[in-house]
């Protein structure tokens, strides 16, 4: 039996948090210690559809 995919593309809106040891390390560009990623909007541009295998049967 074939499975459906359902592939959507689009545009969205995300708000990126990061959180630095210091002012310094942040001033730096070092690697944060604690980064938070939250999608705000995501708006669909186009949608695909393709049959595809199920694994495992």
């Amino acid at each position: 039996m074939a499975k459906i995919i359902k592939i959507e593309t689009g545009t969205a809106d995300v708000v990126v948090t990061s959180e630095f040891e210091s002012e310094e390390a942040a001033a730096k560009d070092a690697e944060p210690t604690k980064v938070d990623a939250k999608v705000s909007e995501f708006k669909v541009e186009n949608t695909k559809w393709k049959k595809g295998a199920i694994d495992n049967e």
